[in-house]
């Protein structure tokens, strides 16, 4: 999450322009701040570089008359650092696909971070684009990326970086590199614009240089990979939802952020929530139905029970951190009966954070336990409080956070224990864990898998075998720690064993089954246990994510212990967003935050941006 910070007075001051097209300049001509204004440099549509043509900022409307696409090529300096602080040039020599970008250059060791304003575009809130860059840097540069700031209509006044593309600022040296990122415009923004950031120089007295060009935005289309395969809409009109679970054919129940649980009779939402409860901070996270009833004589034996797992205000303020005497995580039972939530039972009752809850809730196959991840509860500056379940050795004890728990459907400890057998430690199935959206179990050999999201970078799919050490917070993704400055190097691929926890031996780090080295925020994840789509997708992996709105498809090794990749991704490591393309099932559909398979055997997710459930099906 970005806290928003807005714009100072002189980001609001109109300037007279000076426009500087291309083909009026030499080759790598600097830019200057002129007296009348601000310099503005553009690729001009009447200009032909290289028998490249540039459009100069063209919209193509759609029938609906939304903006699909929007190259921007008009870049402004409001503050006129082209004459100051930075080094600006039209450059000629070098580019994306061509020979020619934008060059800025600094001197600057400082983390200040200049910028160069692009073109407004008008959108609209909620609407998802595909935002897409290309830079290329030298080996000083440093934390180079673009913004994107949104003009708040009730302040009046730019939004500071509602988002940046990549999510994480790079650092040279690179090569020409695409970065594709999704966007989701939020509340009360109607207008974006773009932010070239160039960093700053990791070394005293030399030039940090970054190329900057072929930047554009997209409206993401909703697709799916097999033109066998269609979406059908189940539901809609929901207010963000999360999650949901089965009761029956066509009927099932959606758990929605802001506490509330509604019912969907045949696509049709009841009129009232069954339940509307006390959430604050991530709000409502997690449902799960445990069906008890046997059927086989026509009459219903024992309860069908509905889980709940949610962060709620703390009644006594007690806890080590500010979010620990604010709120806590909840996990409850409570009794589905004649279209009510009754006779709650609170299963499980841990430290809350402001951010990394987790979220899912799955019920064993056995029906004898279920399974919750927890992630690292950061308080609200991004930090974790030490803990040996997050690998800090001299960290306080376990307190049930920071990964996956495994209790019975009353709360209890299972037998089994992983690492110990003192409460809370007693809980943990794995630890190591920094935030999860996705668990399941594989069908066919039992084992559990999960996804995790990283900093920003390093998101994982993992086996989870009990014990399994996930790393966190000493190792993220195929790197190691400081996580936080954000920059990958040789050093950054190898760890140190020995600064991991281990709990006497019960614990052992493994490294990720896949991972994705530029974030795409990876949630749900399921096999799909029915042959409904084709028996080639029986019994694979499917795992949604948030930045694009996609549904990956992974099929697993014979032995079913690790993901079948081929190259580009056999070494496990998605580097670019290209690599992808082969195991990209869908996309094109918001946030998406749960994936599940109906007793009519089909593929249904949530779309939680756009407030509906689909349902993927053959194409008749």
């Amino acid at each position: 999450m970005l806290t928003p910070l807005y714009a100072s007075n002189e980001d609001q001051i109109q300037h007279n322009e000076t426009v500087i097209n291309l083909d009026d300049v030499r080759d790598n001509s600097h830019i200057a701040n002129h007296p009348v204004g601000h310099s503005v440099f553009k690729f001009d549509n009447n200009t032909r570089l290289n028998g490249n043509k540039y459009s100069n900022g063209t919209l193509k409307i759609n029938n609906q008359s939304e903006l699909e696409n929007f190259s921007f090529t008009k870049w402004e300096d409001p503050l006129g650092l082209c004459s100051s602080a930075l080094e600006c040039t039209a450059n000629f020599s070098t580019g994306w696909k061509d020979r020619t970008s934008i060059q800025l250059s600094t001197n600057n060791t400082g983390s200040k971070q200049w910028k160069i304003v692009g073109q407004e575009v008008g959108v609209k809130p909620k609407e998802r684009y595909e935002f897409v860059i290309h830079i290329k840097q030298n080996k000083w540069a440093t934390q180079s990326h673009v913004d994107l700031e949104g003009f708040n209509e009730t302040s009046k006044q730019w939004q500071h970086r509602f988002d940046q593309c990549p999510s994480v600022g790079v650092s040279g040296p690179i090569e020409w590199q695409e970065f594709r990122c999704g966007i989701t415009i939020i509340e009360n923004i109607y207008k974006i614009r773009p932010v070239l950031v160039p960093g700053w120089s990791s070394q005293q007295n030399e030039p940090a240089e970054t190329w900057f060009d072929s930047i554009y935005l997209q409206k993401f289309k909703p697709f799916l990979s097999d033109a066998n395969l269609k979406t059908e809409v189940v539901s809609q009109g929901l207010k963000y939802p999360v999650s949901m679970a089965f009761l029956g054919p066509n009927d099932f129940l959606v758990a929605e952020n802001n506490g509330t649980v509604k019912r969907i009779l045949n696509g049709v939402a009841l009129d009232k929530p069954l339940l509307s409860l006390v959430v604050t901070g991530d709000g409502l996270l997690g449902i799960a139905i445990d069906k008890t009833n046997n059927m086989s004589k026509g009459v219903a034996e024992g309860p069908t029970y509905v889980f709940l797992y949610f962060v709620t205000p703390k009644e006594n303020q007690t806890g080590d951190s500010r979010a620990e005497k604010l709120m806590a995580n909840r996990l409850y039972r409570y009794e589905f009966v004649n279209n009510s939530l009754l006779n709650p039972k609170l299963i499980l009752d841990l430290p809350g954070g402001f951010y990394h809850n987790g979220g899912p809730i799955l019920i064993a196959p056995d029906k004898n336990s279920l399974y919750l991840p927890v992630g690292d509860t950061e308080n609200e500056k991004y930090q974790v409080i030490a803990s040996k379940a997050l690998n800090n050795k001299t960290g306080k004890e376990p307190d049930g956070t920071g990964g996956i728990l495994r209790v019975t459907l009353d709360g209890k400890p299972v037998n089994e224990t992983a690492l110990g057998d003192k409460f809370p430690t007693s809980l943990y199935f794995s630890y190591g864990l920094r935030q999860s959206f996705g668990i399941d179990i594989d069908p066919v050999t039992g084992k559990l898998w999960d996804t995790e999201n990283g900093a920003s970078w390093g998101d994982e799919i993992n086996l989870i075998e009990q014990g399994f050490n996930g790393g966190w917070n000493k190792v993220q993704g195929m790197w190691r720690d400081h996580v936080r400055d954000n920059r990958f190097n040789d050093n950054d691929i190898a760890y140190n064993p020995s600064d991991l926890v281990d709990f006497d031996g019960k614990g052992k780090y493994r490294t990720p089954e896949f991972t994705w080295k530029y974030t795409v925020g990876p949630t749900a994840l399921k096999f799909l246990t029915s042959d409904k789509l084709g028996r080639e997708y029986q019994n694979d992996m499917f795992v949604g994510d948030v930045n694009y709105g996609r549904i990956y498809h992974f099929k697993l090794s014979e032995n079913r212990t690790e993901i079948a990749l081929t190259r580009p991704l056999a070494d496990k490591v998605a580097d670019t967003d290209s690599e992808l393309s082969d195991i990209v099932f869908a996309g094109g559909f918001g946030i998406i935050t749960d994936l599940k398979v109906g007793p009519d055997g089909y593929l249904y997710f949530v779309a939680h941006s756009e407030g509906k459930i689909y349902k993927i099906i053959p194409r008749v």
